[in-house]
């Protein structure tokens, strides 16, 4: 048979010559759906969920167990990176984000108020005085004693707790008398306090004392008169500070964990306690850091040169290793973690990250100069769907989007704009921002695609008298090419075969233009041909 079959429709390989493609493949595959094997038209956004005022980069939907699509909506002209706490007991889903000045969190109730994620220490070490040495001194044992403070900040159900002020002058005091402590001070500006909590060093460890509001702290000072046996549990927040003000990239990760980034510094909180990031956990790369992805345990940190894997439960006693690729990251907003990969955009191409074994995806389908030109990759910004890559891209003289489907490793473009998106589990949807509205991916009108096959190359000059587009509803157009030249443009208005003008040529070419779903096409040298085919 010397006819052409096409069942089934691929997408774009723009590296690979159109008559070396895949009998699937495509020349061009614009607003094509090509994930399930038939040709179907990718859907425009859905309707409006929430209008937005003004320029907004980043999303995200407050309110994770709610299905409700309206409400709890934030947005930002920024690139933010946004994560929901991981705490105890928390009922007010305690949220944060970086990229909007210095990480901050919010609550339920209070999305527009946000507050420092972390709490800085007192600067200043309290003030000790002495009360009467006691009637029996001089058979007493003196005990050496140094103190410390910590800021607390209780709101709503969470209590923060700040690293300890300076440590004190240590003191030798009698058993029974009396440390009168002044001196406490206000927190630095922007951040809260509602309480003290005082320690004393007894053999190294601080021990608990008493906990205080901060108005009578600052007002009364304290005096301490506590028992030794009777001091509470060890200082927790000895080595805790605030994030950085400067973190980026707040990704969240199992066990409690989070991580952000600065420069090339890879940052780690307290597992459980969001606002604490010992700087022992800090790790240093040789390269400035461009984002963070995840995978199981892994923490993907993609970079200005190598990316890094940082592996461990605990971010105590991870272990840095780098990548068996060789790609820098040319967008931080690029980065997509995904069914335990790490996608992101390369000068080279599209990379999926992994533990086991990295790959350039785009390899085979685009060379540097068609990626540079074509998607510009340090303007992409990518979500996930449906086991789908969704990316958007301006170039410089257009906007639009690309899709790469993980299952069936097709690659489509589309005229689909958006400046950015949130990825909702609850709901299963992809949200996007446009013109100033928020709407549900793929859930619009059928966008009117084009598909154009590759050149199918006979032995020798041939004939095709007939044709036939096999789909689910009509009309849709079909154009015949031979020889790169446009034989026949013809309205299918049904499945029944059609004839082709007198031609004989080598090379054949097969253009379908619609929005109903295509399941087969075909072209032949007789109608018998054809209904054998």
């Amino acid at each position: 048979m010397a006819g052409i079959k096409i069942v089934g429709f691929g997408g774009i390989s723009p590296k690979t010559p159109p008559r070396m493609l895949r009998e699937v493949q495509a020349q061009q595959s614009f607003n094509a759906g090509v994930f399930n094997g038939a040709l179907t038209p990718i859907k425009d956004l859905g309707t409006s969920v929430k209008s937005i005022v003004g320029t907004a980069l980043s999303i995200y939907k407050f309110g994770q167990d709610s299905t409700d699509e309206t409400s709890g909506w934030l947005s930002w002209s920024t690139d933010v990176d946004v994560a929901r706490g991981q705490i105890n007991g928390d009922t007010e889903e305690w949220t944060f984000y970086t990229g909007d000045g210095y990480p901050k969190a919010i609550r339920a109730g209070y999305l527009n108020s946000p507050i420092p994620m972390g709490l800085l220490p007192p600067t200043l070490a309290l003030s000790l005085s002495l009360g009467p040495n006691p009637p029996d001194a001089a058979s007493l044992t003196q005990e050496t004693r140094v103190y410390t403070y910590t800021y607390v900040n209780k709101v709503g159900a969470r209590e923060v707790e700040s690293s300890p002020a300076p440590a004190t002058l240590s003191s030798d005091v009698y058993p029974s008398q009396t440390v009168t402590l002044t001196g406490f001070s206000a927190p630095s500006s922007g951040y809260a306090a509602t309480h003290v909590r005082i320690y004393r060093s007894t053999a190294g460890l601080y021990l608990f004392v008493a906990e205080i509001t901060l108005a009578v702290a600052i007002g009364s000072g304290f005096i301490d008169d506590v028992d030794p046996e009777n001091l509470a549990e060890e200082l927790p927040s000895l080595s805790w500070l605030a994030p950085p003000d400067n973190l980026a990239g707040l990704t969240n990760l199992p066990n409690g964990n989070m991580a952000g980034f600065a420069g090339r510094d890879v940052y780690f909180c307290e597992p459980y306690v969001p606002h604490a990031w010992p700087d022992a956990y800090r790790q240093t790369l040789d390269h400035p850091v461009v984002g963070l992805g995840r995978m199981d345990t892994t923490l993907a940190v993609l970079t200005k040169g190598t990316p890094y894997l940082i592996q461990g439960a605990h971010p105590d006693s991870v272990v840095v290793v780098k990548s068996d690729i060789e790609q820098a990251c040319v967008s931080k907003r690029s980065i997509v973690s995904l069914n335990n990969l790490v996608f992101y955009c390369s000068p080279d191409g599209l990379v999926a990250l992994t533990p086991g074994g990295s790959q350039m995806i785009t390899e085979n389908m685009f060379t540097y100069e068609q990626w540079q030109t074509q998607i510009k990759p340090e303007s992409v910004h990518a979500y996930h769907q449906d086991n789908k890559y969704v990316a958007f891209y301006d170039n410089g003289v257009t906007q639009g989007s690309f899709v790469f489907d993980l299952t069936s490793r097709e690659f489509t473009l589309s005229q689909v704009t958006a400046t950015a998106g949130h990825q909702s589990l609850r709901n299963d949807k992809l949200y996007l921002h446009l013109s100033g509205a928020i709407r549900p991916w793929s859930e619009g009108a059928n966008i009117p695609y084009i598909w154009r096959s590759k050149i199918f190359t006979m032995p020798r000059p041939l004939g095709m008298s007939c044709a036939q587009v096999e789909a689910e509803t009509y009309p849709l157009t079909a154009k015949i090419y031979a020889d790169g030249v446009l034989l026949h443009t013809q309205v299918v208005q049904n499945r029944f075969p059609f004839r082709l003008p007198v031609a004989t040529a080598r090379d054949w070419e097969l253009e379908v233009t619609g929005t109903s779903e295509v399941f087969a096409a075909a072209l032949a040298q007789s109608m018998e041909e054809l209904a054998n085919a």
